[in-house]
């Protein structure tokens, strides 16, 4: 239980540096794209510039916002990165707890309870349009959760594991992306939507709800919400690398794939605008759920052996 709980601790260290460093290959990448450098001047070529935007967000003053639940309004961002922190205990150390087993009951229950810290940070905050972004976001991802619970189901019944290293190994001689790749694709999409990214960052549109669910946030409790998405970011990557290839963590190869699956979230932000919002929910209901379910049909008889 000590070496699995010290694994854990490093763990989290590690994780808060990724998410620093990828927000960082966010802006680079961002930049490039409009034709512009993105940060270069914090040391050599902007490589500190994350741990600036740090120092910067919890130095600044704190909003202290009477009109709100005060207590709530203050602990549900601490919730929330806690909530996606927790998430990482799947990852497949030699050193693991013993309900890792189950990994895959443990990603649904923190995902599910990330949605009730989005609701406690909007009602809180005694805003209209908080308010708004936690009616879209709350609608959004009971919706998609739909997908990713059904997908899910689709590769437990395949491989007949709930251990997300297990179904790496089980994929030994034939991978999922090879029998179900329309699967794949719907995945991610489903991550996408699930994480709040573009081109379905509905909760926190800034060109109608001036930030949504996070307007009334500041300073340290604002980092721990980008941290909190960053995180979610990685771990579904992780996820996807293991649900639908080969590869294991011991592999080299796996980190590359990792690194692919990251970069298509910041693709679809430089790429694509956002949806409307009553054409995302229609995509859902009418288009990928139906394909989703069909997926799960003709699943049962590929088990691999």
């Amino acid at each position: 239980m000590f070496l699995a709980t010290l694994n854990f601790l490093f763990l989290m260290i590690m994780v808060m540096i990724s998410v620093a460093f990828f927000t960082l290959m966010e802006r680079k990448m961002i930049g490039y794209s409009q034709l512009r450098k993105g940060p270069n001047k914090i040391l050599m070529m902007g490589i500190i510039q994350p741990i600036a935007d740090a120092m910067k967000l919890i130095t600044k003053e704190f909003n202290m916002n009477y009109s709100s639940n005060f207590t709530l309004y203050l602990m549900a961002p601490a919730l929330n990165i806690i909530c996606s922190l927790l998430t990482w205990i799947i990852f497949p150390f030699k050193y693991s707890f013993s309900f890792m087993k189950m990994a895959v009951l443990m990603m649904l229950s923190c995902a599910a309870f990330n949605v009730v810290t989005i609701m406690m940070m909007s009602w809180s905050s005694n805003s209209n349009y908080a308010f708004i972004g936690m009616i879209r976001t709350i609608s959004q991802l009971i919706s998609y959760e739909i997908n990713l619970i059904m997908i899910l189901i689709t590769v437990i019944i395949i491989t007949e594991q709930m251990n997300f290293i297990n179904m790496s190994k089980v994929q030994k001689y034939i991978q999922i992306t090879m029998l179900l790749f329309p699967l794949v694709l719907i995945w991610l999409i489903t991550i996408l939507a699930e994480t709040n990214r573009t081109p379905f960052d509905f909760s926190e549109g800034e060109s109608e709800l001036i930030s949504g669910f996070n307007i009334e946030y500041s300073s340290t409790s604002f980092m721990m919400l980008f941290l909190s998405e960053y995180c979610s970011i990685l771990i579904m990557s992780l996820l996807t690398t293991c649900m639908f290839t080969n590869l294991t963590p011991v592999n080299p190869s796996f980190y590359v794939v990792y690194l692919v699956i990251s970069f298509v979230f910041i693709w679809t932000r430089t790429t694509l605008p956002r949806f409307r919002y009553d054409k995302l929910m229609k995509f859902n209901w009418i288009q990928i759920l139906p394909m989703t379910a069909m997926m799960l049909s003709i699943s049962f008889p590929m088990k691999i052996l």
